[in-house]
């Protein structure tokens, strides 16, 4: 279960990725940034600007910080593992305040450390751009489709597991590139609460809150289907940092943090009950003998 020392490095980690992530965006696109005179070429920047964001994002994954809370960052990354079982609805809770209270944070942190610059970019806000709201809407959910398959994949397979933050903040990086004039490339609710909270840009932020959560659970949904659950809901698990997150199949059996999850079935089935033959005992996961490798 999470405690106050998860919570809190879940809070740090936000809060330094979104101060890092509004760095970059003003780097790259604040009037009189030297960088904006340096590379005219907008498509050059953003494509610095994805790197920078998807580098921010491993190192803090990697650093301790995500090793102790699991490195999600992120509500929609958060409720995917809710819904396979790996979180209690308390602890999801708790992880999502902190991601959204730690956006706020440092996007008012971010206002206050490049001052004119950060509102000339509207503090990182996303809005909708090329295509409108439907759009954005549609590339939001399938680019968080995408990564939530990718970090699912990765997380389940102990070879690949190490890489997971690699993997997923490469993919980030190509996605900020690709789709940044459609959506500006949230994937991540609190990303998008922090900056049109502190500045006042609400255009189309239930896009933002919406399709990511509906990208999310689609992809823990095909994946529940497929395999049953997940191995653990670490991004990065490091024997160094014992696991509070439930049924860890990287944790020895003695020390795994076990409960029956026979309340989500029971929650969810009648809505799985309409995606297709929904077996509730599916979600025990296989033995990691048994498991894809």
């Amino acid at each position: 279960m999470a405690g106050w020392r998860e919570i809190t490095a879940e809070f740090v980690g936000t809060a330094l990725l979104l101060l890092l992530v509004v760095s970059a965006i003003v780097a790259g696109f604040a009037p009189g940034s030297p960088l904006v005179d340096t590379v005219p070429n907008e498509d050059l920047r953003r494509l610095l600007t994805g790197v920078l964001t998807a580098t921010a994002a491993a190192g803090i994954i990697y650093s301790p910080l995500g090793r102790i809370s699991g490195g999600h960052l992120n509500p929609s990354v958060t409720t995917a593992f809710w819904v396979l079982d790996k979180m209690t609805s308390g602890s999801a809770l708790k992880y999502v305040s902190a991601q959204v209270a730690g956006a706020i944070t440092d996007a008012l942190a971010a206002l206050l450390v490049w001052d004119g610059a950060a509102a000339s970019v509207r503090v990182g806000a996303t809005v909708p751009r090329l295509g409108g709201a439907a759009t954005a809407l549609v590339a939001e959910a399938v680019m968080t489709f995408l990564l939530l398959t990718l970090i699912l994949t990765f997380v389940d397979r102990p070879r690949l597991m190490p890489y997971t933050a690699a993997a997923a903040s490469s993919l980030v990086a190509v996605l900020v590139f690709t789709e940044a004039p459609v959506s500006g490339t949230s994937l991540n609710p609190a990303r998008s609460i922090g900056p049109a909270l502190v500045g006042a840009t609400w255009t189309g932020l239930w896009v933002y809150l919406v399709a990511p959560t509906l990208g999310a659970v689609t992809a823990a949904l095909l994946h529940r289907r497929l395999w049953g659950t997940v191995a653990c809901a670490k991004l990065m698990h490091d024997q160094a940092y014992p696991c509070h997150f439930l049924n860890c199949a990287y944790t020895s059996p003695d020390d795994r943090i076990r409960r029956p999850v026979r309340t989500r079935s029971a929650a969810l089935s009648p809505i799985l009950a309409g995606i297709g033959r929904w077996r509730p005992g599916a979600r025990h996961h296989r033995s990691r003998r048994e498991h894809r490798r």
